[in-house]
């Protein structure tokens, strides 16, 4: 089978050339001959093979349900499934978690017909634990994520089985989460696309929370196509996530997002004063400007003067609030019931439970947790302050994008959209993506100029496994 993305999949299924079955089972078998090398599976769905069978029937029945009927994913292990599987955020201390509702996103994925084939490993809470000591999808549950292509790159995170599973093609697609870097770091790192949506698009209710400012879920492929279609499932309005309200004009077309011309777009490439770019990256941004101007999109250079953004200083209020909120809606479930409960929970066992430390959590437990505590409050409006300037500049030029080879906080504090394409084939120690930010709610075209420099481009390679 030559990898898999949801587009060539459903052409095989309408040839009748595959099921369901066959290909959860060929998933399954590559991840049980392939996943040992990389630890990129948390679980597994004992019922995978069953809901294959149904869909292949009601397939041939009643027809599918969406472009996903049928088709495998993986999701990250902070998002609620009420099956038989866990959801432990890579956590000793929430590995007895067997959630009592499903994510909506997960009622959203089921009633597309996809399957839930397991959970994904990532950073212990998202990578909101320990400090920088800590490495990137590593967690005290199951351990470390390897990365495909080599082992001495870090496959970074927090989204990091999401990732990496992806990338070796163990999975068609995936669903992980950010709120500072958590989709773009990964996916850029390992090869793949992936996509943060604009704050709003998609629910957060029943994901295992670090802030409800920043939050997103999103989707991780192989093409830009492919994470169009599935952003097309998740991005629902939910009334148990009120944020999901405002973002109704932004989902329309999100599925054929791909398809609208970028002919006379306007974009701009980033060139941030404190990161001079290496020889490759100009390289690289190069054949940006040569490849969107070639299909009538216009490219400007914009210079950018970036400044530091503390934004954990805010989250670590965030995390104390929204996860103690989270834990009351999965009571009885876990012995956990505070942030307080799994900080003392991790000091029984050291070695194993925080062996790099849980710095973040104590700092967290030491604030009000009071999101209308004026220090709070006044941070937050320093950091939108600041990160709302890719925004601005964006209006004022009248730009669609920006674009450079570095992801920055700027778009996950002020809640724009981006994505992460691969600007090289990984052949050494050091990937590269170009990452592609849009204005809020304008989604559907940051999809489109992507795509574009996608299907001129096709950098991706496969890892080879022996």
């Amino acid at each position: 089978m030559n990898e898999m993305t949801i587009v060539s999949l459903n052409e095989q299924f309408e040839r009748g050339t595959l099921t369901s079955v066959q290909l959860v089972q060929h998933c399954l078998d590559r991840i049980a001959k392939i996943d040992p090398l990389l630890n990129s599976v948390a679980e597994l769905n004992p019922d995978a093979l069953k809901i294959a069978h149904q869909m292949d029937e009601e397939r041939k029945t009643k027809g599918p349900r969406s472009l996903m009927h049928g088709i495998p994913l993986l999701i990250k292990d902070n998002i609620n499934t009420h099956d038989q599987m866990h959801t432990t955020a890579n956590s000793l201390a929430l590995s007895d978690l067997k959630a009592p509702y499903d994510a909506s996103i997960v009622t959203q994925l089921r009633n597309a017909g996809a399957i839930i084939l397991g959970k994904a490993n990532l950073s212990e809470f998202a990578y909101f634990m320990g400090d920088e000591k800590m490495p990137s999808g590593y967690g005290s549950l199951h351990g470390q994520v390897k990365h495909p292509y080599n082992t001495e790159i870090d496959p970074l995170g927090s989204s990091t089985g999401s990732a990496v599973s992806v990338a070796a093609d163990l999975v068609p697609v995936s669903i992980g989460t950010e709120t500072n870097g958590s989709l773009m770091a990964p996916a850029y790192m390992n090869g793949i696309v992936s996509m943060k949506p604009t704050l709003g698009m998609v629910s957060r209710y029943g994901i295992i929370p670090i802030s409800a400012k920043q939050d997103t879920a999103g989707p991780m492929g192989k093409t830009v196509r492919d994470c169009a279609i599935l952003l097309d499932i998740l991005a629902k309005e939910d009334s148990k996530d009120p944020v999901t309200k405002d973002a109704h004009f932004g989902r329309k077309q999100l599925s054929e997002a791909w398809m609208r011309p970028v002919k006379g777009m306007k974009v701009g490439l980033l060139f941030i004063t404190q990161y001079p770019y290496s020889d490759e990256e100009k390289h690289i941004l190069e054949e940006v400007r040569k490849v969107l101007t070639s299909q009538g999109v216009d490219v400007l250079d914009i210079p950018f003067e970036a400044k530091r953004v503390e934004n954990h200083k805010a989250l670590v209020y965030d995390f104390k609030h929204d996860l103690n909120h989270y834990l009351k809606s999965v009571k009885g479930y876990t012995q956990m019931n505070s942030l307080s409960d799994i900080i003392f929970f991790n000091t029984i066992d050291p070695e194993r439970r925080m062996r790099y430390g849980q710095s973040l959590l104590i700092e967290s437990n030491e604030t009000s947790g009071d999101l209308e505590d004026p220090v709070y409050l006044n941070m937050r409006k320093l950091q939108e302050t600041e990160t709302r300037r890719f925004e601005d500049i964006m209006h004022e030029q009248g730009l669609s994008a920006l674009i450079s080879t570095l992801w920055t906080s700027y778009a996950p504090v002020y809640g724009n959209p981006c994505i992460t394409v691969p600007g090289k084939a990984i052949v050494d120690k050091k990937p590269i993506g170009v990452v592609f930010v849009g204005k809020k709610f304008d989604d559907a075209n940051l999809i489109a100029i992507a795509h574009a420099y996608e299907q001129k481009t096709k950098h991706r390679i496969p890892p080879v496994f022996e």
